[in-house]
């Protein structure tokens, strides 16, 4: 079973909305849980769309100090993706402002066996160490397991971030064969398959973007270009992909 776990807040409704969309249309065979924040819950409204296109919702109690950071979000989080898993499942963690364009990837992660497939780059103070970007990343069900086990009686920093902590302690825990880090695309990785989306280009379109895997759009935007832009281009890059390249592709 492929589960994906979408990690949200009242500030990101309607991107959450759009998340959701673009997630179940990349994998539709997959479980779709939205993960609330009870000190700051989504209005009523976008929680009766979510529910009712399908997905399932639940409110957490546990701190997120403001960018899921600290002892209690990183349990918080691993316990969760670990909660329901079976060892062969595959599950996707996914911010609310980014989108999940193909689920080819994570097919793949099931028949290939792998533990761990992100985004990933090399620690500038450690070469031979790799980290992973966390706006979207999948895990087996067995490395959510084990990485709930471990870091459950490990010492986390106070305002350890997510993505690095639950990546690194899974890197640690398998062979590297079974870990697939990429390089996201840059001017010199024009092959890369995992993006953020250009706000600071006036030739930015969907059409440019339709191709990759995922794009986050919570990178820093120019001050003239307000929050509400974001759920805007999500929407438009999703309806793009979804409803003018429609290919019926999946797994």
């Amino acid at each position: 079973m492929i589960r994906i776990y979408l990690f949200t807040y009242a500030g990101d409704a309607e991107e959450a909305l759009v998340c959701v969309q673009c997630a179940a249309a990349a994998l539709p065979e997959a479980v779709i849980t939205v993960v609330d924040d009870s000190a700051a819950p989504l209005p009523e409204r976008v929680r009766s769309v979510l529910v009712a296109t399908g997905s399932r919702y639940r409110q957490t109690g546990w701190p997120r100090n403001g960018n899921l950071r600290g002892p209690e979000c990183v349990r918080g989080i691993i316990s969760t993706l670990a909660g329901e898993a079976e060892d062969d499942d595959v599950i996707v963690k996914i911010d609310s402002d980014t989108l999940l364009l193909s689920g080819e990837w994570v097919c793949d992660m099931q028949r290939n066996g792998l533990a761990l497939h992100a985004s990933g780059y090399q620690v500038p103070s450690h070469p031979s160490e790799r980290s992973a970007y966390g706006p979207c990343y999948a895990i087996s069900g067995r490395a959510a397991r084990l990485a709930a086990e471990e870091l459950g009686q490990t010492y986390i920093p106070p305002l350890a971030p997510e993505d690095l902590t639950i990546c690194r302690t899974i890197q640690n825990l398998f062979p590297q064969e079974q870990i697939r880090l990429d390089e996201p695309w840059t001017p010199f990785n024009r092959e890369g398959k995992w993006t953020a989306w250009n706000w600071f280009s006036i030739a930015v379109t969907p059409k440019k973007y339709a191709g990759f895997w995922m794009v986050t759009f919570g990178n820093p935007r120019p001050t003239n270009i307000p929050k509400s832009e974001r759920a805007r281009a999500m929407d438009a890059l999703y309806r793009y992909r979804f409803h003018k390249e429609e290919d019926g592709s999946f797994c």
